[in-house]
């Protein structure tokens, strides 16, 4: 049994937008004040970007919660059965944490110049604080590198199933 055809969708998608995010943040990150030009319009994209990436992880866990899913396999072994439920439970936390303390990180920044997605100004909700900047900016960021090395980790197993474990082969269900 697949995936329904929207969850496809969407995981697809997610997993497109989550590694730019990753891949533009890690770019972006080291440009200073000095290039304000090009610094705020990677911070746009990567904020807009970001803020669509929560969008959509709402939409998937919203459709997940009613959506009719496959079981794991029940011949897969159980320490694989486990590791699985934790790795996809532990990403869906980092999804829905890495985006809000990015927009938390945005809003407290006193040199912000607010929260744009796409061009549509979001209401900043906290007061601006370097103090507080500076430790989400650093939350943000392991909990960002920890999402991709889960991605690399769930990736990893799909491909094991897909080339080893043909008959547990859970890969061909997503896609």
């Amino acid at each position: 049994m697949k995936y329904p055809l929207p969850l496809r969708i969407i995981h697809w998608l997610s997993a497109l937008i989550i590694i730019a995010l990753i891949v533009l943040g890690a770019y972006m990150t080291p440009f200073s004040m000095d290039n304000v030009e090009h610094s705020e319009s990677l911070y746009f994209w990567h904020k807009s970007f970001g803020i669509l990436a929560f969008i959509v992880v709402i939409l998937r866990l919203l459709y997940r919660s009613k959506a009719n899913l496959p079981a794991l396999p029940e011949d897969m072994p159980s320490h694989e059965k486990l590791a699985a439920k934790l790795v996809h439970k532990a990403l869906y936390v980092l999804m829905v944490l890495v985006p809000v303390l990015g927009y938390i990180q945005s809003c407290v920044y006193p040199y912000s110049s607010g929260v744009h997605f796409f061009g549509m100004l979001l209401p900043e909700i906290f007061f601006d604080s370097q103090k507080i900047f500076d430790v989400v900016n650093i939350i943000h960021k392991t909990l960002a590198y920890s999402l991709l090395a889960l991605v690399i980790i769930h990736a990893l197993g799909a491909i094991k199933h897909r080339l080893f474990d043909k008959e547990n082969d859970v890969f061909k269900r997503i896609l």
